[in-house]
């Protein structure tokens, strides 16, 4: 049930028709496919901290296979990639998702505004992310769902569209902003962390262009929100961003040992 005028974020729009509803959705499960590398600034809440990662952090994510993190002072404090990862016999036959292909490989239904209608299943993050929460705001398809709902089964989306505004954040990105609570259908990829957490109300906003969940707050609680500022997408980045520097020449003051053989 909608909000009475008073209680709404916002009140100056209408109610969100089935054509908003399903577009906001859309927009939920097209993240993959609408970036190929990101440049984040997050802001983690003591709550979610994990790892001595919290406070301001800037993040450069690359596809679903190499992750930097650095703190305030611009020093790189977790850094993984997986594209050095083992990719023989063995991997193939203990791993799962070896066999899930990247999203850029995989053909999606799309709407007519090019966002994504049915999701096939992809490759994952695996254990590229440092924080629990990463995966689920990266790709809020947890949201919508792979596919739309059956038109024939009453209450069957994951979650509950109440109010639905296009906005713009502080930066001037375009964004959708809906308040959201969660379905009898709602299941988190997280088993720790829920975008929508059962029985409350809360407010998600999704980034138009990347369609990243940049914001998530629990409404009426005292729990600190969720904040992610897009800096920029699909830029290039070296491999060697994600990878510790590996030394390269000999230190000539160290000590080299010579092992002599004894004559015959």
């Amino acid at each position: 049930m909608i909000t009475s005028a008073s209680e709404q974020l916002f009140p100056d729009h209408p109610a969100p028709d089935s054509a908003a509803r399903r577009r906001f959705r859309a927009l939920a499960r097209s993240a993959p496919w609408l970036s190929t590398s990101l440049r984040l600034e997050l802001n983690v809440p003591e709550h979610l901290a994990q790892s001595g990662l919290h406070g301001t952090l800037g993040l450069i994510l690359r596809g679903r296979e190499a992750i930097a993190i650095s703190n305030h002072e611009d020093t790189v404090c977790y850094q993984r990639e997986l594209f050095t990862a083992e990719r023989g016999q063995d991997y193939v036959a203990a791993t799962g998702s070896s066999w899930s292909l990247p999203a850029s490989l995989t053909s999606p239904v799309y709407t007519e505004d090019h966002l994504i209608a049915r999701r096939p299943q992809i490759d994952g993050y695996q254990d590229l992310l440092p924080l629990d929460f990463l995966a689920s705001v990266l790709d809020p398809y947890e949201l919508a769902g792979t596919e739309p709902a059956s038109l024939d089964l009453a209450f069957e989306h994951p979650t509950y569209i109440h109010e639905l505004a296009e906005t713009r954040s502080s930066h001037g990105r375009a964004q959708l902003s809906a308040v959201l609570t969660a379905g009898h259908n709602y299941h988190p990829r997280s088993p720790v962390f829920a975008l929508v957490p059962a029985g409350t109300q809360t407010l998600i906003v999704l980034d138009l262009d990347t369609g990243i969940c940049v914001e998530r707050r629990v409404l009426g609680s005292s729990e600190a929100p969720l904040g992610i500022t897009v800096l920029a997408k699909n830029e290039y980045y070296i491999d060697s961003l994600f990878t510790s520097p590996t030394p390269t020449m000999t230190d000539v003051r160290a000590h080299i040992p010579w092992t002599v053989r004894a004559a015959p």
